[in-house]
């Protein structure tokens, strides 16, 4: 099990609300508990495995103190605590928990399993606490006065450990596969760039990977059923095969990865596998045509035949 492998970089959001400075940073002692039994944690950013997602139980504590609270510029019955899960692959949110401030604010809010199910199991994940305006006010400089405003948030991020951040998900209708040279059903391409090879850059990305869009919107609205999982599990094998025969003529001849590259991920992903797994046996697998060996050893890690046979 592994937490807190990478660091978030985005910037921090700047809002103009000068007059409620003072709640600005009130939520940044909340905390996160992954599993049952484990310690609450401020770090925001995790590396879940995927033996280990069916063990989370994810609990957050806002820890959004009273003397905060007595001296805040807006009336605690105009505040509410919102508490949100989101898949950002599937693009799907769930919303946990709308706490309003008039009532006593829980210790702990539980993520519960019908939850964290819709979201596909929970990695990745983002898990999001907010600060928000309850209801609409006057329009004042500096003051929010929109219902759903945050004033303060904190988020945490639950990823699994692969490359998938490094390239963009596109739903793609029967017309648009038909403009690009593909049959109109086809279910997913991958559109390569370059930078297999290099340390991630988050402003450019590797490759695009598109999705028919019919799927795309049953993996959505249905991200947890019998025949989703499967093939979630499908793609997250053979898009990775799909990279590393694109780039292959751009790594063949290295003697290691580039630290930090998506490269460097992969091979990561397959020593978990196999400890003894070097560059060079992926370098053999990759030459085999068709790459049965390894497309074999990603299913492996996805437990594709599980996933079937549950169906």
């Amino acid at each position: 099990m592994s937490e807190s492998k990478y660091r978030k970089s985005a910037t921090k959001d700047v809002r103009p609300f000068f007059q409620v400075v003072s709640l600005e940073d009130c939520l940044e002692r909340a905390q996160i508990q992954l599993y049952e039994g484990h310690e609450f944690t401020s770090e925001e950013a995790f590396t879940i495995e995927e033996q280990d997602i069916s063990r989370l139980s994810v609990v957050v504590r806002p820890n959004l103190t009273e003397s905060i609270l007595a001296s805040a510029p807006i009336p605690r019955a105009n505040l509410i605590l919102g508490v949100t899960a989101v898949n950002p692959f599937l693009k799907k949110t769930v919303l946990i928990q709308r706490i309003s401030l008039e009532k006593d604010i829980p210790d702990d809010i539980t993520i519960g399993s019908e939850a964290l199910e819709q979201l596909g199991g929970g990695s990745p994940m983002t898990v999001e606490i907010a600060l928000c305006l309850a209801g609409g006010g006057t329009r004042e400089p500096g003051r929010p006065f929109k219902r759903g405003h945050w004033i303060s948030k904190k988020t945490f991020d639950l990823r699994p450990p692969k490359p998938t951040e490094d390239f963009d998900v596109e739903p793609t209708d029967d017309a648009t596969w038909k403009m690009l040279g593909f049959p109109a059903k086809t279910l997913y391409s991958v559109e390569y760039y370059s930078g297999f090879n290099e340390a991630v850059n988050k402003a450019q990305p590797i490759a695009k990977v598109r999705i028919h869009s019919d799927v795309h919107k049953k993996l959505v609205v249905d991200s947890y059923s019998k025949i989703s999982r499967p093939i979630m599990s499908f793609l997250a094998a053979e898009i990775p095969c799909q990279l590393v025969a694109a780039s292959f003529n751009e790594w063949k001849d290295a003697e290691a990865p580039e630290p930090r590259s998506p490269l460097d991920a992969f091979l990561k992903r397959l020593k978990r596998l196999d400890p003894d797994y070097k560059l060079m046996n992926l370098r053999q697998m990759a030459e085999e045509p068709g790459m049965p060996r390894l497309r074999a050893l990603l299913h492996t890690d996805q437990e594709s035949v599980r996933r079937v046979v549950e169906v």
